[in-house]
């Protein structure tokens, strides 16, 4: 996925609100934090709350209505995270992971 999108974890019927008497849990312009609810995705008679992984601003709502189908995968909102993702070299990641890892070790020994 890209750092400006979230994405539909899983296939099934999208809701943007608890019950049609309430509003939507985030509109474009609307600032979430990390763990408040997003929308509801609907699996066979499941309903599963999907909460945000990090704190950001919603800049536009791709799938409008209640009851839309969607699939996995398929971006949901077009986003702007409170902190920008940095780019790590290949190199890099496998050194901080190789090192992390040695932390592990040391201190299980």
């Amino acid at each position: 996925s890209k750092s400006d999108e979230i994405l539909a974890e899983r296939g099934g019927m999208f809701y943007g609100r608890e019950t049609p008497e309430h509003d939507v849990y985030v509109k474009e312009g609307d600032h979430f934090d990390a763990g408040d609810p997003l929308f509801i995705v609907e699996v066979m008679k499941m309903f599963n709350k999907v909460n945000a992984s990090f704190d950001g601003r919603i800049d536009e709502v791709l799938v409008e209505g209640d009851g839309v189908i969607i699939k996995k995968g398929q971006p949901i909102f077009k986003v702007t995270p409170d902190e920008k993702p940095e780019d790590i070299s290949a190199e890099a990641l496998a050194a901080r992971r190789a090192s992390r890892t040695q932390l592990l070790l040391d201190a299980v020994i």
